[in-house]
This record gives structure tokens, C-alpha cells and sequence, in this order.
């Protein structure tokens, strides 16, 4: 039996619930492979029309996609989604459907036949990493992810220690009043995790700095970012966390939160896990349930987003890009900050959208041929990435 045939008939036995592992396997491959493209479009053409009609978002849709393939551990997903889709709701339903079946790697691409877009790259880049650069109050630098495992610094009373996994530790003596600025910043492809005089534990994500004190002496405990940062607060009634970022301010007294504000994007974006804030700006001042997101517009406007996706917000703390109808050029920022690659677009840039997730860990060739299945061409020539449609 020739590939196409046996392809079908694999096809079918997922669809009938009759395969056995080892088949499912098998057409997992054989979904993958690019000559058999042809026939897999047709297959799932085919088994587009036999399913019901389902009244659910789009975005519950891209959900239950993703969550098949976390629970199966497969590559990451990464669907386009055509700014006025053709009869989505059934079609992504059916893709639902077969790649639980298939439990495999196949993306649809398109419902119409198109050539695969192609990645062309003489090297592959590696992922970021621990990277940051401490300044001391005296503007003296420490390279941190050069620096061993030890005491690296003293600022007041305030011993500085740097520790495994990309943290450093700021411990403040009980007797000390000196108070002594410092700033942890991180390179395009850097991270790192600083924990406070107070406890307070900071996550920073790349092209990103934080400036606080060694030491928190007055009545409320001031950092200041630029770029994106995640935050658990020390909880201290008498003395009120602020974070100070792009003309907003957020008061907090224990919580958890994201704070995304690179200027490169469309807005800056607070995001509440737990606990409560209060953000200020121009004005105007809102306070954020667990769940919401604070967006501050290039406009001074403060927009309320009462479901937020927590987890697309968080996703870089934990290792991976997650996209909700995210367009190209979101996606791009974001590859360009973790690899430490500058982005070019030729030609229109095409208007649609991305939902799924690609793993930060992964190199850049890896994510860059994934997000080729959506019909969009790279060319990497050194670190320069050019995009064409």
C-alpha cells in the first residue's frame, strides 16, 4: 500500500476512534511529511463539512487547541487566523477534532492550497538566557551572568549576593540606614530575577531595567522599570509598594503582578494574578481585580480589560510565547527582544492573526519554521531577520 492510500485509511480510523497507538503514530508521520501535503488538506477538506455546528469564540477554539497539544506534549501550535475567516468556527472545530485524533505535529494552513512558505537560514540562534548588568550607587557594573556564585558587592549595609538559577539577593542589615540606589538591567536575549531588601521577588524580561534602594527607609518602598517585569510583592501595610513606569504609577501592598512597558508597543499593560493595585497616570486612577488588565494608551487614556489572558502575559516567566489574535509584527517584537535579532518586513505585512504558543527555549530557526506554516517567508542573514508575505 503506497503512502496516500495508507495515509487515508489511517486518517479514517482516527476519525472512527478505531486506531490503535501505534497507528496514531504512524499518521502523525506521515501528516507531516510535505509530499503527502496534498492529500492531508484534502482529507481534512473533506472532514471539515461532516462536523456540527459549534457556537463557541474563537478564542475558546484556540484554547481547546492548545490545550491538546500541552496535554499531548507536542511541538508548539501556532494557527493563523485570516482577518475574516472562512467559516472558522466549523473548520477549526474539525481541526480540533483530528488533531486530537492525530495527536500529532500537522497544522492546517489554509483552506484554500498554497505552496508552504519557505524559511531560509545558514545558522541557527540560540535562545536567551541569565544575562544582566548590576550599577552600584557609586556607577561601577557588574557583568551578572559572568559573575560565580558569592557575595559579589556591599552597598550601606546592604550585602548583595548572587546566587544559582539567575537571582540575586539584596540582604539589608536591621541597623542600617543608608540608602543607596542600584539598577539591574537586562541585555535584548537576557533575563533575571532580583529578590529585594524587603523580599519582594522580581522577574525581569529582556531589554528591561529596574532602579531601587538597597535599603527601604521612608514610608512606602519606589522601584522604577522600563521594559516588562514580573512582580510577588512583599506584603507591608505601613509601607505601600509603588512601581513607577512610563508616566503610570501602581500602588501595591501584596501582590502579584505584570508590568509590560516597552516603548516599541502599542500600550502599557498592567496585569493582576492576585491581591489588589491601584494605577495612576495622568490623572485618572483605577483599581485592578485579580484577572484584569490595566492598558495605558499612547493617548494618556486608561482602559479597563476585565478578562485578561493571565497566561499570555505571563507565558515568558515561564518559558514560552503565548498569542491570543496576536498580530505579525507582536510576535516579531517579541522574537526580536529574547534572540537578540532586529526585524525587517519588505512588502505589505500581512493582516491576520496568531494563537498558540512557541517555546522560549527553543533556537530561533525552530520557532521561525513553525510560524513559516502560516504562509509567511524568513530569510536570516546574520542577525537580521527579513519577513516577506
Amino acid at each position: 500500500m503506497d503512502q496516500l492510500n495508507r495515509l487515508e485509511e489511517l486518517f479514517n480510523r482516527c476519525m472512527n476512534e478505531q486506531a490503535t497507538e501505534a497507528e496514531v503514530a504512524e499518521l502523525s508521520y506521515l501528516m507531516q511529511q510535505p509530499e503527502n501535503e496534498g492529500k492531508a488538506r484534502q482529507l481534512i477538506a473533506q472532514a471539515h463539512d461532516k462536523v456540527p455546528e459549534m457556537e463557541l469564540p474563537v478564542s475558546t477554539i484556540a484554547a481547546i487547541t492548545t490545550a491538546i497539544f500541552q496535554a499531548q506534549e507536542t511541538k508548539p501550535l501556532v494557527v493563523r487566523m485570516e482577518k475574516r475567516p472562512f467559516r472558522w468556527i466549523r473548520y477549526a472545530a474539525a481541526v480540533v477534532i483530528i488533531l486530537a485524533a492525530a495527536r500529532g505535529g500537522f497544522l492546517w494552513k489554509s483552506y484554500k492550497s498554497k505552496p508552504l512558505a519557505h524559511t531560509q537560514t545558514v545558522h541557527d540562534i540560540m535562545p536567551g538566557g541569565d544575562k544582566a548588568l548590576l550599577t552600584l550607587a557609586d556607577g561601577s557594573t557588574i557583568v551578572l551572568d559572568s559573575m560565580g556564585n558569592k557575595q559579589i558587592a556591599q552597598q550601606g549595609g546592604t550585602s548583595i549576593v548572587k546566587a544559582a538559577g539567575g537571582k540575586l539577593t539584596y540582604n539589608a542589615a536591621n541597623n542600617s540606614n543608608k540608602v543607596l540606589y542600584n539598577k539591574i538591567s537586562t541585555p535584548r536575549g537576557g533575563q533575571f530575577q532580583v529578590t529585594l531588601p524587603d523580599g519582594t521577588q522580581v522577574w525581569l524580561n529582556a531589554l528591561s531595567s529596574l532602579r531601587f534602594p538597597t535599603i527601604f527607609n521612608g514610608n512606602n518602598r519606589t522601584v522604577e522599570l522600563t521594559g516588562e517585569a514580573y512582580f510577588e510583592v512583599q506584603k507591608d501595610a505601613a509601607k505601600p509598594f509603588l512601581v513607577k513606569v512610563g508616566g503610570m504609577q501602581i500602588d501595591v501592598l501584596g501582590t502579584s503582578f505584570d508590568v509590560m512597558a516597552y516603548p516599541d508597543e502599542k500600550q502599557i499593560q498592567t496585569t493582576l494574578i492576585e491581591g489588589l493595585v491601584k494605577v495612576s497616570a495622568d490623572g485618572q486612577a483605577k483599581v485592578l481585580q485579580p484577572g484584569q488588565q490595566l492598558q495605558l494608551q499612547k493617548d494618556g487614556k486608561l482602559d479597563l480589560l476585565n478578562t485578561a489572558d493571565i497566561e499570555s502575559a505571563i507565558a515568558w516567566k515561564n518559558g514560552y510565547f503565548k498569542f491570543n489574535q496576536a498580530d505579525l509584527q507582536t510576535v516579531m517584537r517579541q522574537l526580536a527582544r529574547w534572540y537578540d535579532v532586529e526585524v525587517n518586513f519588505e512588502g505589505p505585512i500581512p493582516d491576520f492573526r496568531f494563537v498558540g504558543e512557541l517555546k522560549r527555549t527553543a533556537g530561533l530557526s525552530t520557532n521561525l519554521k513553525i510560524l513559516s506554516y502560516s504562509q509567511v517567508n524568513f530569510k536570516m542573514e546574520g542577525n537580521t531577520i527579513t519577513v516577506t508575505p
